[in-house]
């Protein structure tokens, strides 16, 4: 498979679904939080845990796909993690308790491997400006994907209930998986089964943990996610408590969240054709400091749903410019082993997403504040870590 696949329609959508997948696995399930809750007799706030359990779950799964895709191959891997997010969803939708869906849903978050492979693949055939573009199509055909997912979820919990959700996510894995296995060629031509083993990973991950210029769009990336998997943790209970928004009514409202997502993604792809890269990252965070700013100003009064809501979008909008631009430039210095450095990137982005979404949930006090309060804290810290670690970024 060469660059040139990324030109291919059907493969741009293929690839930007298997990008979207643990996306669309989290934002399908928005609308039904507390529906799933109440209905296994639970505090609506236990319905949360449907959010940060799969992010905990996914971040440390994605260590393991990284490495094995490495290992033993991209095509390989992705068909065993199609068909164990397949199964895990079948499980889910089949779950007689809360308990047992929580399991069911950790699992899910395990086998979502998708996401990390196929940034895999991109570094396998193309890097710098090239690899940001096709990260920034990528992330346009994702929100996409997420715009039209808590909608989606939205009708089925209407039509059905809560468990033709993941009969839906199954469904989907399976079409995914049938792509995989006939169409999908393999990228990575040097495999190292050697790397399947911690005497590779600690050093390796000294080895980038120490380069500035990994860690600090990584984590700037994952800072950005941190405010954003806050909307994504109690934005429908908030919304549903503050502003009465039935469940069944916030799959349009994130909808909106999720078109200012894309209209970043859409825009940094724009551009990335005349300006380089690592300028790009900066303005991208620049815009995410102007966003946080503007969720601090949303503590100060009680907002009207549209003021509040603007704020989240706008927000949203920021993270969709940062988001590919700080996982294209963390991927540079990954050198042969890009596998191994998406899966570390991953890992910790969704590790710091999902302590944003925990601490949402708990700073929620029956009010707005909740949200704008941790977008404001993680964007702000993304953009202090960038102007002091900028000058290191670009040390030999």
């Amino acid at each position: 498979m060469s660059k040139s696949t990324f030109d291919r329609t059907d493969a741009m959508v293929f690839f930007g679904g298997i990008t979207a997948l643990s996306a669309v696995a989290v934002d399908i399930i928005l609308p039904a939080t507390g529906v799933v809750a109440r209905d296994f007799g639970v505090d609506d706030a236990y319905g949360t845990l449907l959010v940060g359990v799969y992010l905990l779950a996914f971040a440390a799964g994605q260590l393991f796909w990284g490495l094995f895709s490495d290992a033993f191959g991209r095509r390989p891997a992705l068909i065993i993690s199609l068909v164990g997010f397949t199964l895990a969803s079948v499980a889910c939708a089949l779950a007689p308790s809360f308990g047992f869906l929580i399991v069911m849903r950790a699992l899910q978050g395990l086998t979502g491997g998708a996401p990390v492979i196929a940034r895999a693949m991109v570094r396998d055939v193309s890097s710098g400006n090239d690899a940001a573009k096709t990260l920034a199509a990528l992330t346009a055909i994702l929100t996409i994907a997420i715009l039209i997912a808590p909608v989606i979820g939205s009708g089925l919990l209407v039509i059905f209930d809560w468990r033709a959700i993941f009969w839906a996510l199954a469904a989907l894995g399976v079409l995914l998986l049938i792509y995989s296995v006939l169409f999908v060629e393999e990228t990575a031509l040097d495999r190292r089964p050697d790397r399947f083993s911690l005497s590779f990973v600690i050093p390796s991950a000294h080895t980038l943990m120490s380069m500035p210029a990994f860690l600090i769009p990584m984590i700037v990336g994952g800072l950005a996610f941190g405010g954003y998997a806050a909307m994504l943790s109690i934005g429908a209970v908030l919304t549903e408590t503050q502003y009465g928004v039935t469940p069944e009514a916030f799959g349009s409202l994130f909808a909106l969240a999720a078109l200012s997502n894309t209209v970043g993604a859409l825009g940094i792809r724009y551009l990335l054709k005349t300006i380089p890269v690592q300028r790009v990252f900066i303005m991208a965070v620049g815009l995410l400091g102007v966003c946080s700013l503007c969720a601090t100003s949303l503590l100060m009064f009680s907002p009207s749903l549209a003021a509040f809501w603007g704020v989240v979008c706008l927000y949203v909008l920021g993270f969709g410019t940062v988001m590919p631009t700080s996982v294209a430039l963390a991927m540079e210095p990954a050198g042969k082993m890009p596998g191994f450095a998406a899966s570390l990137i991953g890992a910790i982005q969704m590790g710091i997403g999902a302590a944003g979404a925990t601490l949402a949930a708990a700073l929620f006090d029956d009010t707005h504040r909740a949200i704008p309060l941790t977008m404001a804290l993680f964007g702000f810290a993304a953009v202090m870590l960038l102007i002091f670690g900028r000058k290191t970024m670009h040390r030999p």
